[in-house]
């Protein structure tokens, strides 16, 4: 007899569908980090989680709906830890360089993602690129809306001195390019002291344009 059993919530414990959701998305993504993108994912996460496999059908769906709801919960995670960090700083200097180091150290140490770029480049690459509108959207903004705050701290807002949209998407760029190409100097220098550089010079680059 198979000790395999759907899981099915009672009215007693009205939050058993999320803990079911969530024990199947934690299988899917160690089944996602052992296997790849490839990989047949009903049958190994039912197996790794102790459920059956129309138990995965009922409470996330097919292999498409568990690749997004993995990349949904990922992406409340980032957020989640985003929003402090972003909000520890009111100089805009030091605003965007505390987004990118966080964002760029946040995905280099992620590890499905990690994977995906190497495993997977031409999935992820257009994901992160061509195809990132919805993306983009969401990390802009974030972005925008603690840096249009370190602007009016600094006593500055919209086009009186920088659009917060346009630091912001200058930000998410910097921060997929730092992700999916690899920079000697980037490794060399760390982090926090490449992005600084980084931020300095556009800074200057800014300001010549602007005295011109």
């Amino acid at each position: 007899m198979s000790s395999v059993a759907p899981l099915r919530p009672g009215p007693a414990n009205p939050d058993a569908a999320a803990q079911i959701r969530e024990r199947i998305l934690d299988a899917a993504t160690e089944c996602l980090l052992a296997q790849g993108l490839d990989a047949r994912l009903h049958a190994a996460i039912a197996e790794r989680a102790g459920i059956s496999r129309p138990t995965v059908y009922k409470y996330v769906g097919d292999q498409a709906a568990i690749v997004a709801a993995i990349l949904d919960r990922e992406l409340d995670r980032f957020f989640g830890l985003a929003v402090p960090i972003l909000r520890t700083s009111d100089d805009l200097e030091a605003h965007l360089v505390n987004a990118i180091v966080f964002v760029v150290e946040y995905a280099r140490d992620h590890a499905l993602l990690q994977k995906a770029l190497v495993d997977h480049p031409e999935v992820i690459l257009p994901a992160l690129t061509t195809m990132s509108g919805a993306l983009v959207d969401r990390v802009v903004a974030l972005f925008e809306e603690q840096l249009d705050r370190a602007l009016r701290q600094q006593g500055g807002r919209g086009s009186d001195t920088l659009s917060p949209r346009a630091a912001a998407e200058w930000a998410f760029r910097i921060v997929v390019s730092l992700i999916t190409t690899p920079t000697r100097a980037l490794e060399e220098e760390g982090t926090q002291v490449y992005v600084e550089s980084l931020v300095r010079l556009m800074g200057i680059a800014g300001a010549e344009g602007s005295a011109s």
